[in-house]
């Protein structure tokens, strides 16, 4: 059932590639055909455009199903299949709670300095010739903002809860096991540098998105939870972190449009005063600073062996 061996981080990187495609598409065809019985046994038609027009709950059904096929299920399958003497999901030391609570007021601090690094990554032009990639970009930022816009524009307390499961939990769970546990991992097998690691797998972790107009803080926050790993050595605290941060957004867009607000007036940056955003890179480096502190003693205060 395993092999012998350790498989090469090249042939771990491609068995990972086919799993996430693989996967992918398995996951959207059982989520159609779910749907298409779910049609019939309504009496409804089915047909795929009605299905792209459909309620919120279905896009966040679809969703959900993606995630788990995208990420969730290739993650797993990496982790019990790769063989001995690779371990993906680390857990080599237990959580404080007061790391919880440094990441946590972390993400916060960061809000605003978040805000204005992604109006500004929104405002860049890419150069006249490559103007085609430019409107292929705004295309899909498009897509990917019309389906956000239909499944976060909600007002029911239960539609908020399917949000945060969709939005927020299982992303932050697939995503932090296929990016920082597996690939990471991978890409370690490569490269002894650390940050060198943390940065690349950012960087793919940004890309796969699709949404090149928060390229840059949705890059910032993978390498952020990349540190978070490589320093505690736990898989849970940048799942907690990526939480966090998803389920903020999501709370943020409940709290907003139960008060009439628009999507797009969620959306819309406004500049605050220049100390603000001071305060808060002061304060995230100081939260983030406390948090790496933490994580070079052991339970019994032993210091911990350098990253």
């Amino acid at each position: 059932m395993y092999p012998e061996q350790t498989t090469s981080p090249f042939q771990s990187l491609l068995r990972l590639v086919l799993l996430v495609i693989g996967f992918t598409f398995l996951s959207q065809v059982i989520g159609i055909l779910m749907l298409f019985f779910y049609y019939k046994f309504t009496g409804q038609v089915f047909s795929l455009a009605t299905l792209m027009q459909g309620s919120a709950n279905e896009m966040r059904f679809l969703l959900l199903m993606s995630s788990l096929g995208s990420f969730v299920v290739p993650a797993y399958l990496m982790h019990t299949r790769e063989g001995y003497g690779i371990t993906y999901f680390k857990q080599e030391y237990t959580p404080q709670a007061k790391q919880f609570a440094y990441i946590f007021f972390a993400m916060l601090a960061f809000m605003p300095l978040m805000s204005l690094i992604g109006h500004w990554n929104e405002s860049l032009q890419l150069p006249d010739n490559m103007r085609s990639v430019q409107l292929w970009m705004e295309r899909s930022e498009r897509e990917s903002g019309d389906l956000i816009k239909g499944i976060i524009v909600e007002t029911s307390f239960f539609g908020f809860l399917f949000n945060l499961v969709v939005l927020a939990l299982i992303p932050a769970i697939g995503e932090e096991l296929l990016f920082r546990g597996v690939l990471q991992n991978i890409v370690g097998r490569w490269i002894s540098n650390p940050h060198v690691i943390i940065w690349i797998v950012a960087i793919v972790f940004s890309a796969i998105h699709l949404q090149f107009f928060g390229f840059i803080p949705r890059m910032l926050l993978g390498a952020f939870f990349g540190y978070l790993y490589v320093w505690s050595k736990n898989i849970l605290l940048p799942i907690f972190g990526h939480f966090v941060n998803n389920a903020g957004a999501t709370v943020m867009s409940f709290y907003y449009t139960r008060n009439g607000k628009s999507y797009e007036e969620i959306n819309a940056f406004e500049l605050q005063s220049w100390w603000i955003y001071v305060v808060g890179f002061i304060f995230t480096a100081i939260f983030v600073f406390l948090f790496y502190l933490s994580t070079q003693k052991g339970n019994h205060g032993e210091r911990l062996e350098e990253n």
